[in-house]
């Protein structure tokens, strides 16, 4: 049986190749759910849990607090899986997915964790010697830092008389991570626009600092964190959804000040 093709600079599947993918996959989803069923009757947390979760929210919200979980539960195991991207949770074997405003599919359970919006922070440094918007408009003499892989996060909102201005920015300098957007912030590269739940820590620390705070439009996004129906009940998920639930209570919503007429 050829299960592949070679080439000098390529390897693809033949048919049979496929078809073996396919119950190989079946039967890796099935074991592992086996060996769910297994640990709930047992109620023991042991084994491995595969958590996808994107750059900035495991750089700043999970791996800080990550060895209290291991603390408590010695016997489990963590598979992180830091990316961007959306998974495929079936095809990639994730067992926990915590991503930022997107709604779950049918074929999940979704856990609220939280809530948080995004505001526009630069650096002490760079505000010295660039000086400080006192409006949007000031912001097309400054640089400014965009996120390349979601698109979204380029689209900045204001308030102005009482109605929401989008402004699309494009940035001059520009990077594919949410994670690297507070970085080049941090730096001094220019002005971005990031997690605020992320920037009121930085804020705090004296890393970054708020500009055009009274300009912030007040929407929210929810943070989910969500998991395959059938593997819900397992001990493992169950201890480390509630790990999850504790790194983001402090996702809540803020009320920001409206800007001044």
């Amino acid at each position: 049986m050829l299960l592949a093709h070679r080439s000098t600079h390529s390897l693809s599947l033949t048919d049979d190749g496929e078809v073996f993918l396919d119950c190989a996959q079946r039967i890796a989803k099935e074991h592992a759910q086996l060996q769910d069923n297994m640990g709930t009757r047992s109620r023991t947390v042991n084994g491995t849990v595969r958590i996808s979760v994107s750059q900035l929210l495991a750089q700043y919200v999970v791996m800080p607090r990550l060895p209290e979980l291991r603390a408590t539960h010695h016997n489990l195991g963590i598979d992180l899986h830091i990316d961007d991207r959306m998974v495929n949770m079936a095809y990639e074997g994730i067992d926990i997915a915590v991503r930022a405003g997107v709604a779950p599919v049918d074929t999940h359970i979704a856990s609220p964790l939280g809530r948080h919006g995004r505001a526009l922070y630069a650096a002490p440094s760079y505000l010295k010697k660039h000086g400080t918007p006192r409006a949007p408009g000031d912001l097309l003499s400054h640089s400014l830092i965009t996120n390349t892989a979601v698109v979204a996060h380029n689209r900045w909102q204001f308030l102005s008389k009482g109605h929401t201005v989008t402004q699309e920015v494009r940035g001059q300098v520009r990077v594919n991570s949410s994670a690297a957007v507070v970085s080049l912030a941090q730096a001094g590269a220019g002005i971005g626009r990031i997690n605020d739940v992320v920037g009121r820590e930085l804020v705090a620390q004296g890393q970054l600092k708020q500009v055009l705070a009274s300009y912030c439009t007040t929407e929210q996004y929810p943070v989910y964190a969500t998991i395959l129906a059938e593997r819900h009940r397992a001990p493992k998920i169950r201890a480390s959804m509630d790990f999850l639930a504790n790194c983001f209570a402090d996702f809540k919503p803020q009320h920001l000040e409206r800007p001044r007429s």
